[in-house]
């Protein structure tokens, strides 16, 4: 299957995230506890808006500093809110290999914020693979059918040939319905038997 697609998310796959870092480092900024905080900044409906790009980062820091009466500058601000991610290094180990013999292709819920830091943090990693694509810029995000679609659109692929790995059931669900295979990750997995038990080469 040497012209299988692996597909990656990229949060609690490639880089493990904590909400609870990124609202212990906006406390500094504000008088309100860490878990009001974390439900100002990971305020799901609020969240979906900025991952599909429909809110601008202007728009966010506003929301966030009307809310929780924050005053810092925007790069002090975005450092706070962005600086959450940890490599996972069971995979990030050996996506270099795997990169030797398929493609690979990131497909993440993400934001313009939490982009931007893991692309510069994880780049000696993302370099391996060929295509990125980001929620935010192409204004859907998973587990919508049509995001899926958009990545077979521009990358030249074909769903049949595409393998995804995710931590989240209704992300891989949505994958095989549209004629994907795929692997429901959690870090107790041993994610190169996975990927050989489904013909994967190392």
């Amino acid at each position: 299957m040497a012209n299988k697609v692996l597909v990656f998310d990229f949060g609690n796959v490639i880089g493990m995230f904590s909400h609870l870092k990124a609202a212990g480092q906006m406390a500094k900024h504000c008088t309100k506890n860490i878990e009001t905080i974390r439900t100002v900044l990971f305020d799901e409906t609020i969240e979906n808006e900025l991952e599909k790009g429909n809110l601008s980062p202007e728009q966010y820091r506003k929301i966030v500093r009307d809310s929780l009466h924050i005053n810092c500058q925007d790069h002090e601000f975005d450092h706070a809110f962005s600086d959450m991610f940890a490599p996972n290094e069971a995979v990030c180990n050996i996506i270099p290999t795997l990169a030797k013999s398929h493609r690979l292709i990131l497909l993440s819920n993400t934001n313009w914020f939490h982009a931007n830091r893991f692309l510069a943090q994880f780049n000696q990693i993302l370099c391996h693979f060929d295509s990125l694509i980001l929620s935010h810029e192409v204004r859907c995000r998973k587990p919508a059918r049509q995001i899926y679609e958009i990545l077979n659109e521009k990358t030249n692929t074909k769903p049949s040939e595409c393998l995804f790995v995710d931590d989240l059931h209704a992300n891989i669900q949505t994958a095989k319905d549209c004629g994907w295979d795929g692997i429901v990750y959690h870090q107790e997995m041993n994610l190169e038997k996975e990927l050989a038990s489904k013909g994967i080469s190392f």
